[in-house]
């Protein structure tokens, strides 16, 4: 049970009279709910996630050290000590799932802390959430305060609301929040407070996921060491996000599968070199595909996970059983064939282009999705030439051939017909005539992410030619030129109601490693994202609002997101494109380094340094680029094939490489 505290009272001495200080009455802890648009998030539209990998309801944690608890029993608790003030909201060690809010109470410094641990109790596996108000006084006279936690969360250690002079006091609570999507009942109090302490639980959560960042790609050493904690939390979020081999796309609403969303989160996870549960997650992700057509770029690139997977692996017996063969529930469940040949059947399109979609959550023949079918179309013929079916990859190559023809046609006549210098979010009209004349509106860069064709396509050996590959540099010129003096540098816009940013930024400039001088687009946004929109630690809504300054989180947070936050797919294209950017592997065996990496960091004293990189055949590689004046020294270790150093700062300037 919860002690009470709210009647004690602190007696002070003072000129030789003794009287009481009473502790604050309760009040309501910080809000922390669902909101008009669906998501739950704080007063200032804040919001992030706690809980444990593969749970069902992760927990949505807000500022304020509040969180809102799901799986049926829908309430926020939190602590009645948090009062608005500045407040520092991190993550434990810089990227664990445990949510730190710091801030200063009646000359007291206080901090919350929230994190799951996975329990298993009478059986049974639960998400019990830990917590622990320390309460420290740097003064020379005692404090009173009470954390004033809220009713169902439990105590679980019997600690003063009067803190000594110089001295530091620490009250833990806990509260069972999920139970994997099963039934059964919630654990008793008493089974809750047998079951262990808060150092034990956090030691054991923090094992738990150190361990699981051992198996990907790791970044040691950054000049912008902030991506390094981005890079690692957005992989733990995605693991508490997904339920069980269902990758869903948020826990704070969107907790759901989307077609393209699945494709790209799983593409990212193989890139990163996470193939636990690979098998299950690729043939979940075939149901999703065939059950759930609403993005239809989603079943055009469905490919593009067995690519990578299979370069990555090696694992040809997996993807020979599932190439030609569908899954238990027929056309619901289509073999990597079936995906490629839908292609050529969805080119109803004006002169053999894709047919109009709503992949753009708008109907239109969206520029996005002959790209998206393209880039399908190279990863499939990959995968059929190594799995030996010469006349599948012929076909693959002929029908890739036949639509690049019809896309670039199209988009020729629309170009010239209306006199552009950009390449079109639609392929048959200009951006004057569709949701991207609202210069603020992120789908003006939609080819350059969902599309994935011109770099994505490239490390699987297409043929990249067409305003797809000559406007690169254009278009971005042209839409961060319209939001100039409205938005700042390298963020692209977001979508309706919120236009400041999204979460899908940092991916928007994936298309720019295929460019010449926007190469560092996707860092230069990723770093945007960091210091200018992030909604909860490293956590962003898929749009999010405009600054707002009477926040009182520190740093600069919008007001508002749409969506989910953290949202699954927008932290899949982040961190995709800073792997990409730092060494990305082509297909036929040549790895890339240094694609991405801006100018600035080029003077940096602080190394690029990343371990573990998956390249081919369970290869595993680790890279090191450090910079001295006009010198670029490059060390690789552990592979085998051809590396090129690609640098865009030294681009022709190498003279020694070691």
């Amino acid at each position: 049970m919860r002690f009470t505290r709210l009647m004690c009272a602190a007696v002070l001495a003072l000129g030789g009279l003794a009287f009481a200080t009473p502790v604050q009455a309760a009040t309501a802890p910080y809000s922390c709910g669902p909101s008009g648009n669906g998501a739950i998030a704080g007063t200032f539209g804040d919001a992030s996630l706690i809980g444990w990998q593969s749970d069902h309801d992760g927990v949505v944690a807000c500022l304020g050290g509040s969180f809102y608890v799901r799986d049926g029993k829908n309430t926020t608790l939190g602590y009645g000590i948090y009062d608005n003030s500045s407040t520092r909201w991190s993550n434990a060690g810089g990227y664990l799932p445990a949510l730190v809010t710091a801030f200063h109470h009646d000359g007291a410094a206080v901090s919350i802390t929230n994190f799951g641990d996975k329990v298993t109790i009478g059986g049974h596996p639960y998400v019990i959430v830990y917590s622990r108000v320390a309460i420290t006084n740097p003064t020379g006279h005692a404090i009173s305060l009470d954390p004033q936690p809220s009713a169902g969360l439990i105590t679980l250690n019997d600690a003063p609301v009067t803190v000594p002079a110089h001295q530091r006091v620490q009250h833990d609570y806990a509260v069972a929040a999920d139970r994997f999507g099963g039934t059964y009942a919630w654990p008793a109090d008493s089974q809750i407070t047998t079951a262990g302490g808060y150092n034990a639980h956090f030691a054991h959560m923090a094992a738990f996921w150190r361990h699981r960042l051992v198996g990907i790609a790791e970044f040691t050493s950054l000049p912008d060491p902030k991506l390094i904690n981005a890079y690692k939390t957005g992989f733990i979020y995605t693991q508490i996000i997904r339920d069980g081999n269902e990758l869903t796309t948020g826990e704070n609403n969107y907790d759901l599968e989307f077609s393209h969303d699945v494709i790209g989160i799983l593409s990212n996870l193989f890139t990163q070199g996470d193939f636990s549960d690979a098998h299950a997650l690729l043939l979940r992700a075939r149901y999703v595909i065939g059950s759930q057509r609403q993005y239809d770029d989603g079943v055009w690139k469905y490919s593009w996970p067995w690519a990578e997977y299979l370069l990555k692996t090696g694992d040809l017996a997996f993807v020979k059983a599932n190439f030609d063969t569908e899954g238990p529930q027929g056309a619901d469940t289509p073999s990597i064939k079936d995906t490629a040949h839908q292609i050529a059947a969805d080119r109803t399109g004006p002169g053999g282009i894709m047919k109009m979609t709503n992949d753009i959550d708008s109907n239109g023949y969206w520029t996005i999705d002959d790209y998206s079918a393209l880039f399908g179309l190279a990863a499939y013929h990959y995968v059929a030439q190594q799995v030996g079916d010469s006349a599948e990859a012929k076909w693959a190559t002929s029908e890739y051939n036949a639509l690049l023809a019809a896309t670039n046609k199209t988009l020729n006549a629309t170009i010239a017909k209306n006199h552009l210098n950009y390449l079109p979010c639609s392929l048959v009209e200009p951006n004057s005539a569709n949701r991207c004349s609202n210069a603020e509106d992120a789908n003006w860069a939609a080819p350059f992410l969902f599309g994935r064709w011109a770099w994505d396509g490239s490390l699987f050996g297409a043929t990249i030619s067409g305003p797809g590959k000559s406007l690169i540099d254009a278009t971005y010129s042209y839409g961060f030129g319209r939001l100039a003096g409205k938005l700042p540098p390298n963020t692209f816009g977001g979508y309706s109601p919120e236009f400041y940013s999204t979460g899908y930024n940092a991916g928007y400039g994936s298309w720019g490693l295929a460019s010449t001088k926007h190469r560092s687009q996707g860092i230069d946004s990723y770093e945007f994202m960091v210091n200018n929109s992030q909604s909860g630690p490293y956590s962003w809504f898929e749009s999010a609002g405009f600054p707002n300054t009477g926040n009182p989180w520190q740093g600069v947070h919008p007001d508002s997101g749409n969506g989910s936050s953290p949202h699954a797919w927008g932290i899949a294209n982040a961190n995709k494109v800073l792997l990409d950017s730092v060494a990305a592997q082509r297909s036929d065996g040549t790895l890339l380094i240094g694609t991405g990496i801006p100018n600035s960091w080029l003077h940096s004293a602080k190394p690029i340094v990343l371990k573990n990189f998956p390249t081919t055949n369970g290869q595993r590689v680790s890279i090191t680029l450090s910079f001295t004046g006009h010198s670029v020294a490059a060390t690789v270790r552990g592979f085998t094939g051809k590396a090129v150093l690609n640098i865009p700062g030294v681009r022709g300037k190498v003279t020694v490489v070691s």
